[in-house]
C-alpha cells in the first residue's frame, strides 16, 4: 500500500535572519522614523521597554520575559524604562509570501515558552560566529510554528470567535459595540454573546475590561503614568468606574500600584 500526502506551503519564506542583544541605560530612546528595516521579535530579558506607535497612537510596554513582534516598515520609538534593561532581537526579511495576518501589526506574543524559543537562537553563539544555518532556520520555523499553533488553537466549535478575540486583544482600549465584534465573526449578536461566554467564561465586555486592567497594572508599575492617564490610555472614560473595577480585581485601588503620587 502506498500513501502520498501533499503538504501545505507556509505563508512565507524567511531570509536574512539575524539576531542581536542590546543593553542600554534607563531613559535611552531609539526611533525608527522611516519604519523598522526588518520584521522583528523583541524579547525583554530584563527590565522593561516602552514602545510608542504614532500612526495609531498606541503604547505597548513589555516587561522581563515578554516578547513583542514589530512588523517591517512600522514607525515607532522605543524607550528603556528601567536600569539594566537587556533585550534580545530576532529579525528577518520575507523572501516570498507575506507574514500571517495576525502579525500585520505590533503585537505581544503570548506563549508559555516564548522565552525559551527566543533564547534558543543564542545558544550556539561562539565568539560572534553563527556557523549553524540549519539550526537557526529550525529555531525560526519552530518559533513560527508554535505561534501559528497557538493562534489557531481554538476548539473547532469556537474558531469563529477568533477575529473578535484578536480584535479585542489588539485594540482593547477601543470601545467597540458588541455588534461590531459579532459582525467580525459573521454571527448574530445573541449567538456571539452566547458562544463567547461559553468559551471564555466571561461576557465580551468583561473579557475586554480584564485585558485593560492587566495593561493598566503594567502602565502604573512603569511609573510613567498617573492613574487618570492610565485609565484614559486603557479606554476607561469614567475614572470612578475604572477604580472600582481595579479594586475588585487586585484588592486595592490603582494608587496601590502607581509610582506617581
Amino acid at each position: 500500500m502506498r500513501k502520498e500526502y501533499f503538504l501545505n506551503e507556509p505563508d512565507f519564506i524567511a531570509e536574512n535572519i539575524d539576531i542581536l542583544e542590546v543593553e542600554r541605560p534607563q531613559g535611552f530612546k531609539h526611533h525608527f522614523k522611516k519604519g523598522r528595516p526588518k520584521h522583528g521579535f523583541i524579547f525583554s530579558l530584563s527590565g522593561s521597554m516602552k514602545y510608542t506607535f504614532p500612526d495609531n497612537k498606541k503604547t505597548i510596554i513589555i516587561n522581563a520575559g515578554e516578547v513583542i513582534f514589530v512588523p517591517k516598515g512600522c514607525v515607532y520609538s522605543g524607550e528603556y524604562t528601567e536600569e539594566n534593561t537587556r533585550i534580545k532581537i530576532v529579525q528577518f526579511d520575507v523572501k516570498s509570501g507575506t507574514v500571517p495576518h495576525y502579525l500585520k501589526a505590533p503585537t505581544i506574543i503570548e506563549l508559555p515558552n516564548i522565552a525559551q524559543l527566543i533564547e534558543a537562537f543564542f545558544e550556539k553563539i561562539n565568539f560572534g560566529k553563527t556557523e549553524y544555518p540549519f539550526y537557526y532556520l529550525h529555531c525560526f520555523y519552530n518559533l513560527m510554528w508554535q505561534i501559528d499553533e497557538s493562534y489557531f488553537a481554538l476548539p473547532k466549535k469556537h474558531k469563529k470567535l477568533q477575529p473578535a478575540l484578536s480584535e479585542i486583544t489588539e485594540n482593547k482600549n477601543e470601545n467597540k459595540p458588541i455588534l461590531y465584534y459579532a459582525n467580525l465573526c459573521d454571527m448574530s449578536e445573541v449567538g456571539f454573546r452566547r458562544a463567547f461566554k461559553e468559551f471564555t467564561g466571561k461576557s465580551p465586555i468583561e473579557y475586554r475590561n480584564d485585558l485593560r486592567l492587566s495593561y493598566a497594572k503594567t502602565l502604573l508599575q512603569s511609573g510613567q503614568y498617573t492613574v487618570s492617564e492610565t485609565a484614559e490610555i486603557c479606554g476607561f472614560s469614567n475614572l470612578s468606574f475604572f477604580t472600582r473595577l481595579y479594586k475588585r480585581k487586585y484588592g486595592h485601588t490603582p494608587k496601590g500600584h502607581s509610582r506617581i503620587h
